[in-house]
């Protein structure tokens, strides 16, 4: 019996530990890489590409084809053998949940009618078997669905007052405020068990981070998601792994930071040795998070792609860092070029090329007041390559606000035109 018990054993680690089983990023073949972004392409009724047309096209760059640029995939982003159905085929595997731990978190929950604004504007995947694993950081709302397995988050129901915010509610997708244009009903269609992409996911543009890390990373991302306050939707916590990860145990029980600074930068290491820097910002730092804390800490002026549709949006931001918002993006690979307010990703990239300041970075909260209210973050890498076809996708960029003149500013400016 006891032999029995280690052969089982044995058997399960192999299983999670070998060939398509292995806890990492994926490209569309199943093979691991070390990183990849991802860019769900607008739904586009007047492209000659039918997955185009549908919302379900998606862009990808690999840690192994970089030097290639972006790849329009063949395959809709709603299918298992797409970039993110292949790395998240492992939450489905319900026998092999007691050897995984991980972590769904999304303000807008799969299949719930609710808004978690008192939560993080953050949407993302952590998923580790005590040796390696991965995080997957996304913007789609009602994503992934939920799987068979794992515990449930039952926090308290919100009252009514608390499920709408101005400018903000259910991540932009709520046709009752002034971000969106969607019901959220619309998300129920999603099945549990089995990975699917939700019909509200298909009208915007999209954005996707994973990172293939080593579990000695995991407690690091644990404590940026507790600064984050995400709101756990799901999660899944092996008795013999909770020792071993107590911030991973603390974020998906909601626990936040209880002292100042209310925000963190911390340094994440990839498999195979990429430096990345997540920072993260909760509720109670009431600032702006690339105006305040990322273009400064990175010493870069940076152009940024966030939802500027809803209440509170904010312009351009000239003084110190520059930060200045994407008015619209150019897809080459997908031959689509859209506005900003067709977007819902999260990004920002460094304005100009310079060495060693080529950052890239994704993440889940968008440039707005609202957003102060909401904890959230983003993670970026310096990659030459990878920040080219970031920033070739910019197409147009607010500029930076005028500066309003004095008295005698406006005098000056009066005999000019008089005498021509």
């Amino acid at each position: 019996m006891y032999l029995a018990y280690i052969l089982l054993i044995i058997y399960t680690t192999g299983v999670v530990n070998s060939g398509q089983n292995k806890l990492q990023c994926k490209d569309e073949a199943g093979n691991d890489v070390d990183w990849y972004v991802l860019y769900k392409v607008p739904k586009t009724s007047e492209s000659s590409d039918p997955i185009i047309r549908k919302g379900l096209a998606y862009l990808y760059i690999t840690s192994d084809t970089v030097a290639n640029g972006w790849q329009l995939s063949k395959k809709e982003i709603g299918s298992k053998d797409s970039v993110p159905g292949k790395t998240l085929s492992l939450l489905y595997k319900d026998d092999l949940a007691p050897d995984i731990l991980w972590i769904l978190y999304n303000d807008q929950a799969p299949n719930k009618n609710q808004s978690t604004v008192r939560y993080g504007h953050t949407k993302g995947v952590l998923m580790t078997d005590n040796t390696r694993g991965f995080w997957l950081i996304h913007s789609v709302p009602s994503y992934p669905p939920v799987p068979k397995t794992g515990t449930e988050n039952k926090s308290r129901k919100l009252k009514q007052s608390e499920q709408r915010e101005a400018g903000d509610t259910n991540d932009d997708h709520n046709n009752n405020n002034d971000d969106g244009n969607m019901n959220m009903d619309v998300d129920n269609d999603v099945p549990d068990g089995e990975y699917a992409y939700p019909k509200s996911g298909q009208l915007y543009g999209q954005s996707f981070l994973c990172i293939s890390m080593g579990s000695n990373q995991m407690n690091a991302v644990g404590l940026q998601l507790m600064y984050n306050q995400i709101m756990t939707y799901r999660y899944n916590l092996p008795e013999i792994m909770v020792n071993e990860y107590p911030s991973l145990v603390n974020a998906s029980k909601h626990v936040r930071p209880k002292k100042a600074p209310y925000f963190h930068k911390e340094e994440i290491v990839s498999s195979g040795r990429q430096e990345f820097i997540s920072f993260a910002k909760s509720d109670k730092w009431q600032k702006e998070l690339y105006d305040d804390l990322i273009a400064p800490e990175l010493k870069s002026d940076l152009l940024a792609e966030t939802w500027l549709n809803g209440r509170g949006k904010l312009p351009s931001e000239c003084s110190g860092s520059k930060v200045q918002n994407v008015r619209s993006i150019v897809l080459n690979a997908a031959n689509v070029d859209f506005k900003s307010s067709r977007d819902h990703s999260k990004w920002a990239v460094t304005q100009t090329n310079k060495k060693n300041r080529n950052w890239v970075c994704i993440g889940d909260i968008n440039r707005a007041n609202t957003q102060f209210n909401r904890g959230g973050g983003a993670v970026c890498v310096n990659l030459p390559q990878l920040w080219t076809n970031y920033r070739g996708s910019v197409n147009e960029v607010e500029p930076c606000p005028k500066k309003k003149k004095g008295f005698f500013g406006r005098i000056r400016d009066s005999i000019f035109s008089w005498f021509g």
